[in-house]
């Protein structure tokens, strides 16, 4: 096999992170979020789009925001679980952020910025880690933001799915 295409195929979660990184600081352009907050949300992409749904060693990722609304906002037993609230905040960004244009089919997305919102401001306040409140809290803040920039990141992808860039 040609080793371009091993390259394109042999994707470990580095690489998946960095893919990410460098995407999202060319779609938010001026530098308007701190690198923190950026390599954040590149770890959620990255470790979404290497994580099976059926995957038993971890929280699945659900099928879509009628799923995450069922497990993180009707169940009143996560309510103050931080590392739950904190899963909860990154499914609602992957699907009201990255997956928007789908999901605005049959869900108010810009409701669901505001879930996210809550989540990650609602995970702030139950973390004992002062740097993970402080993240959480900027991420709480600048939810819709970020959910602007991973839905124009997707559809840039969608629109150049048959770019191949050779370096």
């Amino acid at each position: 096999m040609d080793s371009l295409f091993q390259e394109l195929i042999a994707v470990d979660s580095g690489t998946a992170l960095n893919f990410f990184a460098e995407n999202l600081r060319e779609t938010a352009g001026i530098r308007r979020f701190r690198e923190d907050e950026v390599f954040y949300v590149a770890s959620i992409l990255a470790h979404y789009a290497q994580t099976s749904r059926s995957d038993t060693t971890t929280m699945p990722l659900m099928a879509n925001l009628s799923e995450v609304f069922d497990a993180f906002i009707m169940e009143t037993t996560l309510a103050n679980d931080s590392e739950m609230l904190e899963i909860g905040g990154s499914q609602v960004l992957l699907f009201a952020g990255f997956f928007r244009d789908q999901m605005a089919r049959r869900h108010n997305v810009k409701w669901y910025d505001q879930v996210g919102q809550s989540l990650y401001g609602r995970a702030s306040q139950y973390t004992s880690d002062v740097a993970k409140r402080q993240l959480f809290d900027r991420l709480s803040d600048s939810f819709p933001a970020w959910t602007g920039v991973c839905s124009t990141l997707s559809r840039t992808f969608r629109e150049n799915r048959f770019l191949l860039r050779l370096n």
